[in-house]
């Protein structure tokens, strides 16, 4: 049986943390090749877009900047 009391619900600033400290993690420890880490920022871009939060409010702009450059080639 399940306890629904374990249950917590996410809200859009909840998950903008979380993502924050994913990336902000991933680009400390970052010992991977470009495109790897542009993969990796993708990847959390779309994360972002998907549940509402905007990316670019902690995105590195470097990294939205590479982002928007890949879309357009």
């Amino acid at each position: 049986m399940s306890n629904t009391n374990d249950i917590k619900p996410w809200y859009r600033g909840d998950i903008a943390k979380t993502l924050m400290s994913i990336y902000f993690t991933s680009k400390q420890n970052s010992k991977a090749n470009e495109s790897y880490e542009l993969g990796f920022a993708a990847a959390i871009f779309s994360v972002a877009l998907a549940v509402g939060v905007n990316p670019e409010s902690f995105l590195s702009p470097e990294d939205i900047q590479k982002l928007r450059a890949r879309v357009k080639s």
